[in-house]
């Protein structure tokens, strides 16, 4: 392989690690863990509007479509904003491109509205918003892609296993990757055995109740480094607990939301 190659792939990979939420892993797990959890009409429905497909094998197609001509525009859309008080920005202020505002909590909402009429729908239209609402459910539940009043302060960058990286990426994806070293099925084994009872605890509430309460658990996260930080056990006992449960709030939440426009 030649310099000029090999720097295009390093590139690649850093794209890779610094932009995706929860990195291929992590939505694949999200993913599993709601299709493990479809009732079988949601399941088949699904599936058939995907060619056979699971919806695993989409669970970051947002990511790797969103630096092209067609999609380019939803670039921005793969955050949520909150304000001061951990309340979702929906209204117009927020607004962009299509009239639709560059929040994926908004674009979730939206999707679901468009998807109660998807019987009415061209095939391949269903099925881009399934791509996506599988995907930005996963995004509005990470950490890191929830966007506070003073966002541009968390651009910092820290330590971790030994080398520098921006604290996001710390959270989209290395952590993810570097610990447990679970596929994505063994995430679903380890943390899709809730009962029914707390299924339906977690389920409850709408999107913006979904979304306000990652707001208000996931702030922590900027109590727990600061710029130039050593990441060590520490801050692993702290973390990993709080990723994990967002993967699985994420899964659970993205079943009752297919269950009910497809089962």
């Amino acid at each position: 392989m030649d310099i000029r190659k090999t720097t295009l792939c390093a590139l690649a990979a850093l794209v890779s690690i610094c932009s995706w939420g929860w990195g291929r892993n992590g939505h694949d797990a999200i993913c599993y863990i709601a299709e493990c959890n479809l009732n079988k009409k949601a399941l088949k429905t699904v599936s058939d509007y995907l060619d056979g497909k699971s919806i695993v094998y989409y669970s970051t197609w947002p990511d790797e479509v969103r630096t092209t001509k067609e999609w380019g525009y939803t670039t921005k859309w793969h955050v949520a904003y909150y304000d001061e008080n951990d309340k979702a920005l929906l209204d117009s202020r927020y607004e962009g491109e299509e009239g639709m505002a560059p929040d994926c909590l908004y674009q979730v909402g939206r999707i679901i509205d468009r998807l109660k009429d998807h019987k009415n729908m061209e095939k391949e239209e269903v099925a881009n918003l399934i791509r996506f609402l599988v995907h930005w459910v996963g995004d509005f539940h990470c950490p890191v892609h929830i966007k506070y009043p003073d966002y541009k302060e968390h651009n910092f960058k820290v330590i971790y296993g030994g080398k520098e990286y921006k604290y996001h990426s710390v959270w989209d994806e290395i952590m993810i990757e570097d610990v447990h070293h679970w596929n994505y099925m063994e995430y679903e084994h380890q943390l899709g055995n809730l009962s029914r009872k707390e299924v339906k605890e977690i389920q409850k509430g709408s999107i913006v109740d979904w979304g306000e309460q990652a707001a208000r658990d996931c702030h922590i996260i900027y109590e727990w480094a600061k710029a130039g930080d050593e990441l060590g056990k520490d801050f692993y006992l702290k973390a990993r607990p709080l990723a994990d449960r967002q993967i699985q709030l994420a899964g659970y939440r993205l079943a009752k939301i297919l269950n009910e426009i497809f089962g």
